[in-house]
């Protein structure tokens, strides 16, 4: 048992190694000029430790957008973990700057964006569920769909993440994603909302919009 344990561990770190490595490198050239070369080479392992793992680059790609799907859900597990938000909104917002948070630490985050965005059999990950709660509790304006506003904001913070970086502007990624706020919040929330929410990053303590709460 405990040597099917440690082989189990072994099988583990290496799964770890070639997907950050495949990270790094598809943040680095992108897809498509990703060799499977230069990711073991990265990752430090054989072309036949990769293809023990993974039968392609394809699931390779699958594993990196798995790890940004992941984050979002273990985000989603802790808002809904503990009581229903004053507004909904608010989690969403908060959520984006955890993210920005999670994409500067970690090129498997920023890969994944870069995959999403390409052209290739990837989609970008989005959920409307806080969207829908917000729904749920009169927080949007009447013509707003969660499903649409979703697709929306992801194709926003996307693109605002990419040029952020490409410009080597990370350091203010924080202060983009909260104009990106202030200009499609307006069109998405009630007004009684919009005077609620802060747009910064959680204890950013600055308001964003006239009267907004600090």
């Amino acid at each position: 048992m405990k040597e099917r344990g440690e082989a189990g561990d072994r099988r583990e770190e290496m799964v770890r190694r070639l997907v950050e490595a495949a990270g790094i490198v598809i943040d680095r050239n992108g897809c498509a000029a990703a060799s499977t070369l230069e990711i073991v080479r990265q990752a430090g392992a054989s072309r036949g430790a990769l293809y023990h793992h993974f039968q392609s680059k394809r699931q390779l790609g699958d594993a990196v957008l798995y790890c940004q799907r992941r984050f979002f859900e273990q985000v989603s597990e802790q808002a809904w973990a503990g009581p229903a938000p004053q507004v909904w909104l608010q989690t969403l917002i908060d959520i984006s700057h955890h993210y920005t948070v999670g994409i500067l630490d970690d090129p498997v985050l920023r890969a994944a964006v870069r995959l999403s965005i390409e052209p290739g059999p990837y989609q970008s990950a989005e959920s409307s569920a806080v969207p829908e709660s917000a729904r749920v509790a009169d927080e949007l304006q009447d013509y707003v769909q969660p499903a649409e506003a979703a697709r929306t904001l992801v194709g926003c913070y996307s693109g605002i993440q990419l040029l952020a970086l490409a410009l080597a502007e990370g350091d203010g990624l924080h202060a983009q994603v909260t104009a990106m706020w202030r200009m499609c919040m307006p069109g998405i929330a009630r007004k009684n909302i919009l005077t609620r929410l802060r747009l910064g990053p959680p204890g950013s303590g600055r308001p964003s919009l006239p009267g907004a709460r600090p």
